[in-house]
């Protein structure tokens, strides 16, 4: 299966669950939650213009999608959640390492 079948995509899904949704944070990102029956895990990446230019932005995105992709999405089909992740200015020249290891924890405090 591949990322896009786990992708939120519609700006309406994104606002429904910033209004509806739950939120956890960290140094690196804010992750807004809301549960649902599909029976797996979707997720939406968001950087904000705020942040730094596009190509820093997209480096971003591209990074959250790769730590995402990771592990064969095993996170996405354990849970059942619409997941918004909003990437912070700490994100800007993190590393991958760094930022896999905070996705993960903050993925994992939602479960507990």
């Amino acid at each position: 299966m591949s990322l896009s079948n786990y992708k939120i995509r519609k700006g309406w899904e994104y606002r429904y669950i910033y209004r509806n949704g739950r939120r956890k944070a960290n140094r690196f990102f804010v992750l807004y939650y809301l549960e649902t029956s599909l029976g797996y895990s979707r997720v939406g990446i968001s950087a904000s213009r705020k942040l730094c230019g596009a190509v820093k932005r997209n480096r971003i995105k591209r990074i959250i999608r790769e730590i995402v992709r990771a592990d064969d999405y095993s996170f996405l089909k354990d849970m059942s959640l619409n997941m918004v992740v909003v990437a912070r200015e700490k994100m800007v020249g993190a590393d991958f390492r760094e930022a896999k290891e905070a996705f993960v924890n903050l993925v994992r405090s939602i479960e507990s």
